[in-house]
């Protein structure tokens, strides 16, 4: 591809099992594709979070990629995992291979639909801005999936500040259609409208012929996160499909 690379620092977290296998390859599979450098970083003392956290805060990681931690049945990234340390505070991206990437054929690859997380807040906007460089210079269409969730029950006080809020601005429908409407045609952008739980629904996108997932950080806003907690880290944990998160904006 033309053009200079979106993440010029690739660190790969490796490690010498299966899931370290699934995140090598697919951190090569970035640098032979954008065109970045890759670093190979495997943590024989100490925390690989804190390394690779390091890397990141110094400004030598602009990706920082890893393979998940599964268990028997199922892909997943365990909590307490590099991975969910790194979701906390990375200051870079950080993109999970799904279980047994590295053991397939990835050289016809092409990065075609790229889906994205979507609830109007920064975090996400931060997240559909990132899927719309990376479908720019691969070719790619955009899928932006938003969930639509049920309140919660909450106090009387809670419950008026939560529909003051709501009353002031568009709905949540109208949001997820301008954010498509102001993307470039060339991206196709699709807006996907769901209700119902965030996670469950954004898997079941992904399942749809998905090559990537993109999400913010701390997706779904303050009301979910008490809910459901961190959406970005339940997602990772049964993705079929790499996830890439983006850092929540400055």
């Amino acid at each position: 591809m033309t053009g200079p690379p979106l993440y010029r620092k690739i660190v790969c977290g490796y490690e010498e099992n299966e899931r370290g296998e699934d995140a090598l390859v697919l951190a090569k599979r970035v640098e032979e594709r954008d065109g970045g450098e890759l670093n190979v970083v495997h943590v024989e003392k100490g925390s690989p979070a804190d390394a690779l956290q390091a890397l990141a805060e110094k400004g030598e990681a602009d990706l920082i990629v890893l393979g998940s931690t599964h268990h028997a049945a199922f892909g997943s990234v365990a909590p307490g995992s590099v991975a969910e340390h790194l979701l906390k505070g990375a200051r870079c991206r950080l993109m999970i291979a799904p279980k047994g990437y590295g053991s397939k054929d990835h050289s016809q690859d092409r990065l075609r639909v790229v889906e994205v997380g979507f609830d109007g807040m920064a975090e996400s906007q931060a997240a559909l801005d990132e899927a719309a460089r990376l479908a720019s210079k691969f070719g790619g269409s955009i899928r932006i999936v938003g969930v639509s969730t049920p309140v919660p029950a909450m106090g009387a006080g809670a419950a008026a500040a939560a529909q003051a809020g709501a009353e002031a601005g568009p709905d949540f429908q109208t949001r997820l259609h301008e954010a498509a409407a102001a993307l470039p045609e060339g991206l196709r952008a699709l807006p996907v409208l769901e209700r119902g739980d965030p996670v469950a629904k954004l898997l079941a996108q992904a399942e749809l012929g998905v090559d990537l997932l993109v999400l913010g950080s701390r997706g779904f806003g303050p009301v979910m996160r008490l809910l459901i907690g961190s959406t970005s880290s339940k997602v990772i944990r049964a993705a079929p499909c790499p996830v890439l998160v983006v850092p929540r904006p400055a």
